[in-house]
């Protein structure tokens, strides 16, 4: 499985450390170049880049409920539905629609999300052949979500690193420091980037190709629209001035070592056929 996207991963890689090797000596630069908060563009994004990440556990939840044959494993595809809804909820009350009472709005919107996808998912009809193969994607994706969001947070509060918005806040940039240096917990959680790394679970459709057949000379595509989109979050993550480039160089790491680590089990596991 991994052997096809081979000189995609080290291209990647090439990438991830000639970016990382150049926000060593222009990071802070780069974002006073850059910096243009307003940008219509970039707010969008601001709002919509991690809806991969917010979005692959309730329907991966539901998949379950409608893929599995054990009761524990509907109940289990249920409950992540819900609960996994709820929250995307509050992250869609808190971007997009109401100022006040955001998280009851959100809560009640997100259930009712939740629940929508499991009524509709009532009326499909899936094809025995795809059961286990949705089944396999489904746990794997929640895996995935959930290694990355323990990952980014750690970091997050390991590095300690101010955002280069702060920086203007204060009117002064002495508190900005490499990302090769490690502060420790202190309340500031620039590196790495949640955004980027959310956008970066889209990776998951690199799996896509091994599980349908009408998707195996679609590889190259299942790559690149991850790549390119998740490039794009981060660039505005950069305008916004929420980061830096090596703060999107590894948020968007994280996720793609984690989506490659998955195929690899997967693979060793022989839940996929290559």
């Amino acid at each position: 499985m991994v052997k096809y996207y081979r000189k995609n991963i080290i291209g990647f890689y090439v990438i991830a450390v000639v970016a990382m090797g150049f926000a060593a000596f222009f990071d802070l630069k780069i974002d006073i170049w850059l910096n243009n908060p307003e940008n219509p563009f970039c707010v969008w994004f601001y709002n919509t880049g991690e809806m991969p990440c917010r979005l692959a556990l309730p329907i991966a939840g539901a998949v379950i409920v409608y893929t599995s044959g054990k009761m524990w494993q509907k109940t289990a595809g249920i409950l992540i539905t819900l609960g996994s809804g709820a929250y995307f909820g509050t992250y869609i009350g808190e971007h997009f629609f109401v100022e006040e009472n955001q998280f009851v709005f959100g809560l009640v919107w997100g259930i009712g999300f939740g629940l929508t996808l499991l009524l509709f998912g009532s009326f499909v009809k899936i094809p025995e052949k795809y059961r286990k193969p949705l089944f396999v994607l489904a746990v794997t994706g929640i895996a995935v979500v959930a290694v990355q969001a323990v990952a980014i947070e750690g970091m997050k509060y390991l590095w300690g690193r101010v955002r280069f918005r702060d920086l203007l806040a204060l009117s002064s940039y002495d508190a900005f420091t490499p990302w090769y240096v490690i502060n420790g917990i202190n309340g500031n959680k620039s590196f790495p980037s949640g955004h980027t790394s959310g956008a970066a679970i889209s990776y998951l459709l690199m799996l896509l190709p091994f599980f349908f057949d009408k998707l195996k000379n679609r590889k190259q595509l299942c790559f690149f629209i991850p790549f390119v989109y998740s490039g794009i979050v981060a660039f505005t993550r950069l305008v916004m001035g929420a980061h830096y480039l090596s703060d999107v160089t590894i948020g968007g790491t994280v996720s793609f070592t984690i989506v490659i680590i998955a195929m690899a089990i997967l693979q060793k596991k022989k839940y996929i056929e290559v």
